[in-house]
């Protein structure tokens, strides 16, 4: 509630300089601790609340925001009254529920407004104009008399939204306190701003990530497929690990890549690089073919990324076996799981993608009876546990030898544990794994 000085904007009657001093003392401390209410979040909904307590009630006794976003206006209020404060929020779809504030984006200038009891709500140069939705309305209405202080809120040129303030009878709006309301506009204005452009990346890099996860493996007669993609952290930027297998059930191919960096340069160069493995493999399937494609595609686009991968062509025998023909460009060798429990890297190395531009892989054959397991995996996995690679492939392999039996989900899960477990939470890399088997007979 109010402090018995009254709002914060308000000059005291007694107009001596040591009372004026408390005054402009009292409005610096109040934009200083509101600067750091609503800046304190990157969240958007979180950031409007705490801009509406910001304003109430030390600055009005009922506060609205707008803002304007791509599905319409989203209008959240908050108020005090007899029982302390309550706060509503609506959304109005398209440009309904705009229209009243117009002038507001507009102009860029703030408007204010006193409301008697007499004056009929609905005029549409009345309370209508800055408070369209009826039930905030109502809330206003009950404060009339009252005065009703409208303010654009305009951040990097552009008006986005509204900050509307009422203050009850007896406590209007005066030059004083429309000019440290439009000072706590500016400091609101910047805070949600922030906060929109947090959450349109956040979006973004949402959507890019969901679209660059491949589509659900095939199910390929002979063969049995599994994978785990997990990200370094929840909130991470978009990480560079990818995987695909796509074609027919006798002759079919496989990739899995990282993409040097993070974030949505990393993205779209991991986009670009599953995209070309595939096209490319429409014209060639031999591994080494595909490969030089890829590098070729990172030389030609000057990002100054490169990629490590793995791909691999698969074609069914007669008799149950899957003959593979893999090559790499700069990424860690596969893993062949024999049902047996041995474990053996295939012997494959070559340059990674994107660093000079000319590169010739040379590709190697191994071939899987049926129960045995083709592991591919990025550095995530062997690096965690800030181990050396050395290391980390020797754990690997002792995991991969102890689940060679057990189904090939079961066993790409207990990767993802393993490295889980011995992260201590703190997951370093991003991480991808592919295991393919021939199914046994």
């Amino acid at each position: 509630m109010t402090s018995d000085l009254g709002f914060v904007g308000r000059a005291p009657d007694s107009l001596d300089d040591a009372a004026m001093l408390a005054v402009a003392q009292r409005r610096a401390q109040f934009l200083a601790d509101a600067s750091r209410t609503v800046s304190g979040s990157l969240n958007l909904p979180h950031t409007v609340r705490r801009s509406l307590t910001a304003c109430v009630p030390h600055l009005a006794d009922w506060a609205q925001i707008m803002l304007i976003g791509r599905d319409g206006a989203s209008y959240t209020s908050l108020v005090v009254n007899k029982t302390g404060t309550s706060s509503a929020a609506r959304r109005h779809p398209d440009a309904d529920g705009v229209d009243g504030q117009s002038r507001l984006l507009v102009t860029g200038r703030p408007e204010l407004l006193h409301v008697s009891l007499e004056q009929d709500p609905l005029e549409p140069d009345g309370l209508l104009a800055l408070v369209p939705d009826e039930r905030m309305r109502e809330q206003v209405a009950a404060l009339r008399p009252a005065d009703v202080l409208g303010l654009p809120l305009t951040a990097r040129g552009t008006t986005f939204g509204t900050l509307t303030l009422a203050r009850r009878t007896g406590f209007g709006f005066v030059a004083e306190d429309i000019s440290i309301a439009e000072e706590l506009a500016v400091r609101i204005a910047l805070a949600l701003d922030a906060a929109r452009r947090y959450a349109e990346r956040a979006g973004v890099a949402t959507v890019l990530q969901a679209s660059l996860r491949p589509p659900e493996l095939p199910k390929l007669e002979g063969s049995a497929l599994a994978a785990r993609y997990r990200a370094a952290s929840a909130d991470a930027e978009i990480g560079g690990d990818f995987y695909d297998a796509w074609g027919s059930p006798d002759d079919w191919s496989f990739v899995l890549g990282d993409v040097s960096g993070k974030g949505v340069e990393a993205a779209v160069v991991t986009g670009q690089a599953r995209h070309t493995v595939r096209g490319a493999s429409a014209v060639d399937r031999d591994p080494a073919a595909v490969l030089r494609a890829l590098n070729t595609m990172l030389d030609g686009t000057a990002s100054g990324r490169y990629v490590t991968a793995v791909y691999g062509r698969v074609r069914r025998q007669p008799c149950g076996a899957l003959h593979v023909k893999v090559a790499s460009a700069g990424h860690p060798p596969p893993l062949a799981v024999r049902a047996s429990g041995s474990v053996e890297p295939v012997a494959v190395r070559g340059l990674a993608a994107g660093l000079v531009p000319e590169v010739e892989y040379t590709p190697a054959e191994v071939t899987l009876s049926p129960g045995d397991t083709l592991v591919l995996y990025t550095d995530g996995v062997t690096e965690a546990r800030h181990h050396s690679v050395r290391d980390g492939t020797r754990r690997l392999t002792e995991l991969l030898s102890q689940y060679a039996q057990v189904g090939v989900d079961a066993l790409v899960e207990a990767i993802e544990i393993a490295v889980l477990e011995g992260s201590d939470g703190t997951q370093r890399d991003d991480l991808a794994v592919l295991a393919l088997r021939a199914a046994a007979s």
